[in-house]
């Protein structure tokens, strides 16, 4: 992929974002029909972490970036919520949801050092 320039590809947090963002594809991808909707809130909030860290990354004044690292780290706390019910509801492994949850641990701390960045 060419090199751009935009302020996000540079960011740590939103390089792990991606990550978890692929991870819960396929997830999803295999949830039975029955859980389509809880499916589908959980890719909604992973991608809405991406989003909102690269979004944030590439504003000009620190408040209106605090306030999408902040929104990024709510989203991905919901990404947690529903990893943890999809795991209580024994849909995807243990190990699947340790691997996914520390992804979304680790954004949320890099999440909180932007905000304070610029705070």
């Amino acid at each position: 992929m060419t090199p751009y320039r935009f302020a996000h590809r540079k960011l740590v947090a939103w390089q792990v974002a991606r990550e978890l963002a692929d991870r819960v594809r396929p997830v999803v991808a295999r949830l039975p029909r029955r859980h389509e909707e809880l499916g589908n809130q959980l890719k909604r909030a992973a991608l809405a972490t991406e989003a909102l860290i690269a979004e944030g990354a590439n504003r000009y004044s620190p408040k209106q970036k605090r306030q999408r690292f902040a929104e990024a780290r709510g989203e991905c706390g919901e990404t947690a919520s529903h990893l943890e019910r999809l795991w209580r509801y024994r849909l995807i492994g243990e190990k699947e949801v340790t691997e996914m949850l520390a992804l979304a641990d680790r954004i949320c701390a890099l999440c909180t050092g932007l905000i304070r960045r610029h705070s």
